[in-house]
């Protein structure tokens, strides 16, 4: 019987129970399990199963602060559940305040008197075509929204999708983030290195803000160690990322060390490794 870690344990303590919303078919597929878990299925097939997806949609949405536009149904659905998994921790409807649950009862698509359990986190990550990449996207927590005494929750959000995924049977973990955004401390605590594959996204609304990341899958490092970076990257600064562009095409590696991201002088910087 595999050892629960402690950081799973103590979110069981707290209410916090790890779920997995997915197709029958793929179940064979995926560790349901995790950490000597067993997370709760939610069935794409399962009708009685909808209210749950449903309310997937808003709690993903209202991580976002958007709670109008979320997720297109037709992409949970096609997108997600047909291909893969979301995987996340849930919380009993009866431990959550009153003021948080009065978005699900607005929301008409949400039946909450036929939930006893809403989603509180989500990770979503897809095999990719090439047989050696996982894809990951839309990881979210509302942990701060719902009041929890759950500190961390996006970042065990992902070491256990990762889990569930058996991502270690994958070469690669892609994801795209912002050089701004906070959960780079979350995302680069994954693998032995955080290699940004591609530093501009033309066709992100945020193009010389977004980055396509990649690192080999790894267990959750606790304390990654420290290492002496080639420069700082500031977040805003386009011309030095149109400059790693270059370094790549030249046969260069750029890595974000830990601890990936810092606050200097009202602004974001990134300690960057450049690799010959």
């Amino acid at each position: 019987m595999k050892e629960t870690p402690a950081w799973l344990a103590s979110l069981r303590q707290a209410g916090f129970l790890p779920y997995v919303a997915t197709s029958r078919h793929l179940l064979p597929s995926l560790e349901l399990e995790p950490g000597g878990v067993p997370a709760r299925v939610f069935l794409l097939e399962e009708e009685a199963d909808q209210p749950f997806h449903e309310a997937y949609l808003l709690s993903n949405s209202l991580s976002f602060h958007s709670p109008d536009i979320k997720m297109p149904n037709w992409v949970l659905i096609d997108c997600a559940l047909m291909q893969t998994a979301v995987v996340g921790f849930m919380k009993a409807r009866v431990e959550l305040p009153e003021e948080f649950l009065a978005a699900y009862r607005a929301d008409p698509r949400v039946d909450l008197d036929r939930l006893d359990y809403l989603p509180i986190s989500g990770q979503i990550a897809s095999p990719g075509i090439d047989g050696k990449s996982l894809v990951g996207f839309s990881l979210f927590s509302l942990a701060r929204q719902v009041g929890a005494a759950a500190a961390n929750l996006g970042l065990y959000t992902k070491a256990l999708a990762l889990e569930v995924y058996r991502a270690a049977r994958f070469e690669w973990f892609y994801g795209i983030t912002q050089y701004d955004n906070p959960a780079l401390k979350i995302h680069g605590r994954f693998g032995a290195e955080m290699e940004i594959a591609k530093p501009i996204l033309p066709l992100h609304p945020r193009r010389e803000m977004a980055f396509v990341y990649r690192m080999r899958p790894a267990p959750l490092a606790e304390n990654p160690p420290a290492r002496e970076p080639s420069f700082w990257l500031a977040a805003d600064d386009a011309a030095a990322k149109r400059a790693m562009q270059d370094g790549i095409a030249a046969g260069k590696r750029y890595v974000i060390l830990p601890p990936f991201a810092v606050a200097r002088g009202g602004r974001t910087e990134l300690p960057i490794l450049e690799i010959p």
